[in-house]
This record gives structure tokens, sequence and C-alpha cells, in this order.
């Protein structure tokens, strides 16, 4: 293998051609890179496609401008794996390489917006194929994290934030409670993504590492659907105590208390 060499004088981000080839080519040959096999090319579109419009029927209800659900369409499908890059540094974000995964965000965006006028969309059926995202962007966070030679905790932490990182800014910006806090319907969900990266993470070493990225993808996916369809629920925070005042009867005490 060739020596690889970084200009430390010019854009740290920008490596020698060689050098990123050889790279690439060794961990292909230890079975990590899945990133651009036929199948998972169209699942991670898939994907693409589901988070974005996620992200643009968020704005149901909303008023939102037709830039703002692009806006919304956008951040949902990348945000998270821009957080992952931007988190590692181990070279571009990956859609300034890949900018398909924006162009592919606003076309879905745009099509939410106008077919939204006319057609519903199934709850369950987008949810599903939001497991689906998750289950597949998770394992690829995973898989960059290795790249990365992270730790094994890391590797899980950026499994979880490439899948719902995106999500969590979109709850954000429509003032929604936020799934990954247990928001919506309150189901399993950032914890699915936590369960099948820490599959990947053990079975390394044992299993062949294809294998055990379907494996993992597949465990993400069935827990997620179970929480789905089983109204699976992590316990809720429940004070033993006194009861917290609210804001508004700290400012405005009862007569009771008055008297």
């Amino acid at each position: 293998m060739k020596e690889c060499t970084i200009h430390t004088n010019t854009d740290p981000y920008k490596y020698e051609s060689d050098c990123r080839t050889d790279k690439l080519a060794s961990i292909e040959s230890k079975g990590r890179l899945l990133l651009f096999s036929q199948p998972l090319l169209a699942a991670e579109f898939l994907g693409t496609v589901v988070f974005a419009i996620t992200g643009a029927l968020a704005a149901t209800g909303k008023r939102i401008d037709i830039f703002g659900v692009m806006v919304l369409a956008v951040v949902t499908a990348v945000g998270g794996g821009t957080i992952r890059d931007l988190t590692i540094n181990n070279g571009p974000i990956f859609w300034l390489e890949e900018t398909w995964y924006i162009s592919t965000a606003l076309i879905a965006g745009l099509v939410t917006f106008i077919l939204a006028r006319y057609l519903r969309y199934p709850r369950r059926l987008l949810l599903i194929f939001d497991a689906a995202g998750i289950s597949l962007f998770a394992i690829i966070g995973a898989q960059k994290a290795q790249m990365a030679d992270l730790s094994p905790l890391l590797v899980v932490m950026m499994a979880c934030i490439t899948a719902v990182a995106g999500g969590l800014i979109r709850d954000v910006l429509t003032n929604e409670d936020p799934m990954i806090l247990g928001g919506g319907d309150g189901e399993l969900y950032a914890t699915c993504t936590i369960l099948g990266a820490m599959v990947f993470v053990l079975g390394e070493g044992y299993v062949d590492p294809i294998l055990l990225s379907y494996l993992a993808m597949l465990v993400i996916f069935l827990t997620r659907l179970a929480a789905i369809f089983g109204n699976l629920r992590l316990p809720k925070f429940i004070d033993a105590g006194h009861r917290l005042e609210s804001h508004e009867e700290a400012r405005n005490p009862s007569k009771d208390s008055d008297q």
C-alpha cells in the first residue's frame, strides 16, 4: 500500500487521491464498507426520501411556507449525518461529496408540499418507512465511526446521532416534543438504534461484517416495529415527592394559600 500523505499547508480535509483510494480499499477488504453496494445505496436513497417526507410533513398545521418546508425536509434527511461528520472530523461532510442527498431531499420535500394538498399520508406507513430509514442510517453511522477508529461506546453514539439527530432538529424547529425524548406517541425510538448498534459492536470479530451489518439493521427495524405496533415505551419520569408547582401557579397563588 502506498504511503498516505496529508497536505498540512492546505485545506486539512484534502488528502492525496491515492491515499483516499488505498484507505477505502483497505476498509473494503475488511468487509466494513457497505456504502457503495447497490442494495444499500438504493435503501439509503429510500431512507433519504422518507426522512425528507417526514420533515416536510412536520409543517402540517404550522402555516409554514414552501421555503420552510424545504428547510425541514433537508435538515431531517441530512442533519444526523452532518452532526456525525462534524463530530468525527474525518474528511468532508458526506453531502458535500455526494450532492444527490441534498437534491433528493429537496425534490422529496417539494413533491410532499404539492401532494399534501390532495393526499392523506397513512401515518403508520410513514412510521414503518422511518423505521427502515433509521435502521440503515444508524449502521452507516456505526461504520463511519469504525472507519475513524473510535471506541465501541462512541461507535454506538455516532450510530444513534446519525439516525435520530435530524428528527431532533426537525422537532425543535417545529416546536414539537422531540421523539428522542419520548415526545410524539412516546414509543421506543432512539433506544432501538442503540440496541442495534450494540449488536454491531459486540458482534465484530465473531460474525462476518456484512452479515453483521444486516443483522444489526434488522434488530433496529424489528424493535422499532414492535414499539410502534406494541406500544413499547420507556418508563416516564415521575416525581415521587411533592408535585412541582407550575410556572403559572407560582405567579398566581391560589386563594386558599392566600388565606
